[in-house]
């Protein structure tokens, strides 16, 4: 699915994060025909807790799908009762998230809810997309109702950062917004 598709809007520049469900090693639905794609997680260190049905990776931390990179310090998985489903993942710690070409977030928090369908970005988030940039306290991304939410504080307002896409036709650039 190309989340960029739907034109210059900043906030469709969040769905960097559509593709985290690569990220959190969710299979495909049973009777799928897509073939599951391999998540590689790598670090300094692992912890697995089978009991608190939780596996830590710290240090140094990439998560790579063939489509989306994601770095931090730590990065928490949480699972289903038979270590089976990530049900939610966290990565905190000089957060970066790339997908394709020219898409990046980055934040002090990334937490994403699988049931939920939400990725919250936390701690100066901004992602940016073509030159194009957001900014904000907090960025909640609703998956499933393709909507993003961007909030401001009293220290930090809401700031985009739109540049006009040129087109060039037979030698002239006419701007088109």
């Amino acid at each position: 699915m190309s989340f960029l598709r739907r034109g210059v809007g900043v906030g469709c520049a969040l769905f960097i994060l559509v593709g985290t469900s690569a990220w959190a090693a969710q299979s495909p639905p049973s009777g799928a025909t897509e073939p599951q794609r391999p998540t590689t997680i790598t670090a300094d260190h692992l912890e697995v807790s089978w009991k608190e049905r939780r596996a830590i990776y710290t240090g140094n931390v990439v998560a790579k799908t063939p489509d989306l990179t994601v770095t931090a310090d730590r990065m928490e998985l949480e699972f289903d009762e038979k270590m089976e489903a990530v049900e939610r993942m966290v990565a905190l710690g000089n957060v970066h998230i790339s997908q394709g070409e020219g898409t990046t977030a980055v934040s002090e928090r990334a937490t994403y809810s699988i049931a939920q369908e939400r990725v919250l970005l936390e701690g100066h988030p901004r992602v940016w997309h073509e030159g194009n940039m957001v900014s904000g306290a907090r960025m909640t991304l609703y998956i499933q109702e393709n909507r993003q939410v961007v909030e401001g504080n009293e220290s930090e307002r809401v700031t985009a950062v739109i540049y006009p896409k040129a087109e060039v036709k037979a030698g002239e650039v006419n701007l088109r917004r």
